[in-house]
C-alpha cells in the first residue's frame, strides 16, 4: 500500500511539472513569393509584402536571408513590430550590380518572430516562435523596356486669373527611369474649338516599378465659364478628356454628372422604347436640367431622331431620370447618345446601344416573337392530337380482337 501511495505522489509531481499549453499565434503574408522580372544590370525594382498576425499584442519580427545575391536586396527594415490591428508592409528593393551575369537568381527570405510565449515560466520551459518563407526571384535582362501607366488624373476648378492645377500619377512599368512630358490643351464649352495648349515635364525621374504622383500648374488667360481639357502623356500613351470651370472670385460652382443612359438593349419594330438619362446634381444649389441628344443607325451613322426632354428642377444631391422615347420603324442596331444641359453648362456625352428586331413580312400584324410562340404552340397541339388518335386506334383494335 505505501508503494502505491508513493507512485501516485510521483505521478502528480510529474504532471505538475509538465509545461502548460501555450496558445498558438499565427502570422501570414498577402503573397507567397516575390518575383522581380526584366531587371537591368545596375537597375532598380521595388515590391512589397504585407505581414499580418492574429495577435492583439505587438509581435517583433526579423528578416533572415539565405543566398549569395542577398546583398542586392534592401528593405524598409530588417527588424519591425506588427499586430492584428497594425499589419506591417515590408518594402523590398533590388539593385543588381552593373557587372552581374544575365540570369535568374533566387534568395530565400524568411520572416521569424521573436519569442511569442514560454511554457513552464522563467528560463525553464519551451520557447515558441513563428516563421514563414517568402522566396525572392530576380530575373536580369540586357534589354531596355520603356512602359508607364497614367492614373488618378484630376483637373481642379480655378478662379479667373489663377493657374490650372493638374494632379496625376504615373507608374513606371518598364525597367528604365522615366520623366514623361505632360500636355494639356483647353477647349471651349462645347468642346469643339481649341483655345490654348501647354506642355510640362512630370518634374522628376520615376524609378522602375515605382508609382509617383505630382501636381502641375498651367497658366491660361480664361474668362469665367465652363471649359474642356485634353490631357495627354504621350510617352505613356495615356490621355483623358475632362471638364473644369473658371469661376469669378467667390462665386458658386454648379456641378452635375450624366451617370449613364438607360434603354432596353433588345426591342421590336413598333415598340415604344424609353430612353432615360440618369443625372445627378453634385452641387450645392438646385439645377435646371434637360437631356439633349440623338438616335443614329450604327451601320451608316444616319440620324433617325433628335431627342430632348423638358427642363426639370433637380435639388442638390438628387439623382433624377430624364426620360424620352424612341419608336423604331425598321430593324437594325441603333445608338442613343447625348448630354445633359444644366444652368448653361453641359456634361460629357454618353451613349447606349439598342438592337431592334423586325419581320420582313408581318403576319396578321403580329410581332415575330408572338408568331414564333404561336407556331410552337401549334406544333405541340398537333403532336398531342396525333398521340390521342393513335391511342384510340390501339384501344379499338384491342376491343375488336377480343
Amino acid at each position: 500500500m505505501p508503494r502505491i501511495t508513493e507512485a501516485i505522489v510521483i505521478a502528480l509531481v510529474l504532471l505538475l511539472a509538465l509545461p502548460a499549453p501555450v496558445a498558438a499565434t499565427a502570422i501570414g503574408v498577402n503573397r507567397a513569393s516575390i518575383a522581380f522580372t526584366d531587371v537591368l544590370r545596375g537597375g532598380f525594382a521595388r515590391e512589397s509584402v504585407v505581414i499580418t498576425t492574429d495577435s492583439e499584442e505587438p509581435v517583433n519580427a526579423e528578416v533572415i536571408l539565405q543566398g549569395d545575391e542577398q546583398r542586392w536586396l534592401n528593405f524598409s527594415s530588417r527588424n519591425f513590430t506588427f499586430s492584428r490591428d497594425r499589419p506591417y508592409t515590408l518594402v523590398v528593393e533590388v539593385r543588381p550590380p552593373i557587372d552581374a551575369r544575365i540570369d535568374t537568381y533566387r534568395v530565400n527570405m524568411s520572416v521569424i518572430t521573436g519569442e511569442l510565449a514560454r511554457s513552464g515560466g522563467g528560463k525553464i520551459g519551451t520557447s515558441t516562435r513563428a516563421s514563414l518563407g517568402v522566396p525572392v526571384t530576380i530575373g536580369l535582362t540586357g534589354t531596355q523596356r520603356l512602359a508607364c501607366l497614367v492614373s488618378a488624373v484630376r483637373l481642379l476648378d480655378t478662379e479667373r486669373g489663377q493657374p490650372l492645377e493638374l494632379r496625376l500619377s504615373v507608374r513606371n512599368a518598364g525597367n528604365v527611369r522615366v520623366d514623361p512630358a505632360v500636355e494639356i490643351e483647353v477647349f471651349d464649352k462645347l468642346a469643339t474649338t481649341a483655345i490654348e495648349s501647354r506642355t510640362a515635364t512630370f518634374g522628376r525621374e520615376i524609378l522602375p516599378t515605382v508609382t509617383e504622383s505630382t501636381t502641375l500648374f498651367f497658366q491660361f488667360d480664361l474668362q469665367a465659364d465652363q471649359y474642356w481639357a485634353s490631357i495627354r502623356v504621350p510617352q505613356c500613351d495615356g490621355s483623358e478628356f475632362v471638364t473644369f470651370d473658371t469661376l469669378e472670385p467667390g462665386s458658386i460652382k454648379d456641378d452635375g454628372e450624366l451617370i449613364r443612359i438607360d434603354a432596353e438593349p433588345w426591342a421590336e419594330v413598333g415598340d415604344i422604347i424609353p430612353v432615360t438619362a440618369v443625372f445627378r446634381n453634385n452641387g450645392i444649389r438646385a439645377l435646371r436640367a434637360s437631356f439633349r441628344g440623338r438616335i443614329s443607325r450604327v451601320d451608316d451613322d444616319s440620324i433617325v431622331k433628335v431627342i430632348q426632354t423638358d427642363d426639370v428642377i433637380i435639388d442638390p444631391g438628387v439623382t433624377a431620370d430624364l426620360e424620352t422615347f424612341f419608336n423604331p420603324t425598321a430593324p437594325g442596331q441603333y445608338v442613343a447618345q447625348g448630354r445633359v444641359f444644366y444652368n448653361q453648362k453641359l456634361t460629357i456625352e454618353r451613349d447606349t446601344i439598342i438592337n431592334v428586331n423586325g419581320s420582313q413580312v408581318p403576319i396578321l400584324g403580329l410581332r415575330p416573337s408572338t408568331v414564333a410562340v404561336l407556331v410552337v404552340m401549334a406544333v405541340i397541339a398537333g403532336l398531342l392530337a396525333l398521340i390521342i388518335r393513335r391511342k384510340r386506334r390501339l384501344r379499338d383494335w384491342r376491343r375488336g380482337g377480343t
